[in-house]
């Protein structure tokens, strides 16, 4: 049996839209979502120096990482037509997908809290037509048919995956052919465009993902704290304990733009890490309820300390699906070594903390070494490293773990945490093409 997909032609792209407004027509989208896009190389449009144009949508993989990823089973596989769809009654607002898809195909609404993507128009599809947005296409750029015999050219600002994408490109070699010409020709002056390079927003930002970074490191806090306990325990401390994983839980519900669907998180257990997450968090808040109040024995603590691990595991394997600025395979704010570290603090063991304090400050050097210098990362590394000399001097001086060491402790932490957010990225094709674009253009306009 064939495999149908999208074929798209470089040298024939003259980035008129019209696969965009089919689409738009077709499926009666609300802009400014768009589930096509046409990226563009050269996209100022100086003169002289070329441009390239790349159509891209959903490629409805053979191995969809986004149908993997989906916490709440939101997508489905049509068996006949292979097109993967989003079912918004489902859908969350997680946002976990957008994360997962390196083609940028699921897009989320904000209007309706909910991710959209393109469907393959598997309506026409599974009719034996055409998507609308290749019918439409008047230059035959895009056009969708089967890709046994078609012969793949690099794909240009599409990144290679083990996914299996429904596209194949062709002619891409016509980036070569982009002229480098003097600009004296043009009537322009340089200084009107090297200033002017393209930066669009990054899909991950710790300014948006707030909620997951306290989330992350409460569940940090107590999966740590969880040892302090013991029979005896102040009945103020273990409220204490409980009331701030409930608030680690309900904070986590602000990401989501369908919070009352909540439930549905758990539902995709068997490749999805963060409904393994959210499932091991429930269960770990709930064995450490009954640890704390009712069954206060070493059963209770070992059942809790391995669900307490796979929640911790969990957390970690979620951020696996993001690229990284680092290239250490720990990083300071790993929820494991910072769990770790609460767990001495509590148990009074200062010169194992010591020690893991000094590691956790190398690992945050050796992230933040290799990376630009701005005014606010200035400012959170300094806070950082002074809260990490500070717990060490504390220790040295009281050998206590005292209220201002913990505070210490807890606010170079959620500096570390919030940092993280903004260490991990997803190379989308318009990142692609942005540098490509940019590069283009510099050396164009740097040349004698």
């Amino acid at each position: 049996m064939s495999t149908e997909g999208f074929i798209f032609d470089y040298a024939k792209c003259v980035g008129c839209h019209a696969c965009m407004v089919a689409c738009y027509v077709e499926n009666k989208i609300e802009p400014s979502i768009a589930w096509r896009q046409v990226n563009t190389i050269n996209s100022k449009r100086i003169p002289l120096a070329g441009f390239l144009n790349l159509s891209l949508a959903c490629n409805h993989c053979v191995e969809a990482p986004c149908l993997k990823a989906c916490p709440a089973k939101a997508y489905i596989k049509d068996e006949h037509t292979g097109a993967i769809i989003h079912q918004p009654e489902k859908c969350i607002g997680c946002r976990y997908c957008t994360w997962a898809c390196p083609f940028d195909a699921p897009k989320y609404n904000e209007n309706h809290g909910i991710v959209e993507k393109c469907n393959l128009c598997n309506h026409l599809v599974s009719k034996g037509l055409k998507p609308s947005c290749a019918k439409q296409c008047p230059t035959g750029a895009l056009s969708f048919s089967s890709l046994d015999k078609i012969q793949n050219s690099y794909p240009v600002g599409i990144p290679a995956t083990n996914y299996q994408p429904r596209i194949k490109t062709l002619r891409s070699e016509i980036i070569e052919a982009i002229p480098q010409l003097d600009i004296s020709i043009t009537g322009f002056e340089k200084i009107e465009y090297e200033s002017q390079k393209i930066t669009s927003s990054a899909k991950i930002q710790a300014k948006n993902e707030w909620p997951l970074v306290f989330f992350t490191l409460i569940f940090a806090f107590l999966s740590g704290w969880i040892y302090a306990f013991d029979l005896e325990g102040s009945i103020v401390l273990k409220s204490i304990f409980v009331a701030t994983g409930v608030l680690g839980i309900l904070l986590s519900t602000f990401h989501l733009g369908k919070p009352f669907r909540a439930w549905h998180s758990i539902t995709n257990l068997r490749t999805s890490w963060l409904s393994r997450e959210i499932l091991f968090c429930v269960l770990f808040f709930f064995s450490s309820i009954l640890y704390l109040f009712l069954f206060h024995s070493k059963f209770m603590l070992v059942t809790t300390s391995v669900l307490n691990l796979l929640l911790l595991i969990s957390i970690e394997m979620v951020y696996s699906v993001p690229k990284k600025n680092y290239t250490t395979p720990l990083h300071s704010s790993n929820t494991i070594l910072t769990a770790l570290m609460f767990a001495l603090l509590y148990n009074g063991l200062l010169k194992l903390l010591v020690a893991l304090i000094v590691i956790k400050a190398l690992l945050y050097i050796v992230r933040k070494g290799t990376q630009p210098i701005l005014t606010l990362s200035i400012i959170l590394v300094f806070i950082r490293v002074f809260g990490l000399i500070l717990s060490i001097g504390i220790i040295s001086l009281t050998n206590d773990n005292s209220l201002l060491l913990l505070f210490s402790l807890i606010t170079s932490e959620v500096i570390d945490r919030y940092e993280f957010y903004n260490d991990i990225y997803v190379d989308t094709p318009l990142k692609i093409l942005e540098k490509l674009d940019n590069d283009a253009v510099m050396k164009w306009l740097n040349k004698d």
